[in-house]
């Protein structure tokens, strides 16, 4: 990413940032935790990843302190992670939680599996429908890589612009982390952290309003 970090929240402890496509969480010399440690100091830690060219809101510990309490907390499964996919094909509303095994395959990719791999589970709902497309919000309940982008595929409706899971590749992939709810360690009471999809979601957006998608 070049140009100013687009921070979503801060506080003495805690940065939230948006993150933009195409650019790792951690990992090379370029990646967001290292644009965040200078500007944060070099204590400052990534609590959780999104993948490379899945955009929003990544959380971020100024110190060793706030690490560990947000680090309980994701692992007690007190931070609830929004996500907004558009899909391709037409999301059967009764379709509202996938759970399946993931396993690894070559190359990066991972699979859905009865049997092989770790358990993950993610919750659904629909936003928004054309003809040819779906909107979805994802309330992933583990943190499985490519969770939301497999249990989408194990519908039959894979994510827009998924290279690793579908045959699209004209398209960004159309996934966004929307939203993290978390209580603060500190006893301040709940924090809700937003991110607006990226400018590009506009016109994808629009066609569900053109279509009276019904947004709940």
């Amino acid at each position: 990413m070049n140009g100013p970090l687009n921070i979503v929240f801060e506080d003495p402890d805690l940065l939230a940032i948006d993150k933009p496509r195409g650019l790792l969480v951690e990992g090379d010399e370029r990646s967001l935790e290292i644009q965040v440690k200078g500007y944060a100091g070099a204590r400052a830690r990534a609590l959780h990843r999104l993948d490379r060219d899945t955009t929003g809101v990544v959380l971020f510990a100024k110190n060793s302190k706030w690490n560990r309490a947000l680090s309980e907390l994701f692992e007690k499964k007190r931070i609830r992670k929004e996500y907004w996919a558009i899909v391709s094909g037409n999301w059967n509303k009764s379709i509202n939680k996938v759970d399946t095994r993931i396993s690894p395959r070559e190359n990066g990719r991972w699979e859905n599996s009865k049997s092989d791999g770790k358990a993950a589970v993610t919750t659904f709902r629909v936003l928004g429908k054309t003809g040819t497309l779906s909107w979805v919000q994802a309330l992933p309940k583990t943190g499985r890589t490519h969770q939301i982008r497999l249990h989408c595929l194990a519908v039959g409706c894979p994510i827009v612009g998924d290279r690793f899971y579908s045959d699209d590749t004209s398209n960004p992939l159309l996934l966004h982390a929307r939203s993290l709810s978390f209580p603060h360690p500190n006893g301040g009471g709940e924090i809700r952290l937003e991110s607006e999809p990226p400018a590009d979601w506009k016109e994808w957006l629009a066609a569900f309003e053109q279509q009276s998608a019904t947004i709940f």
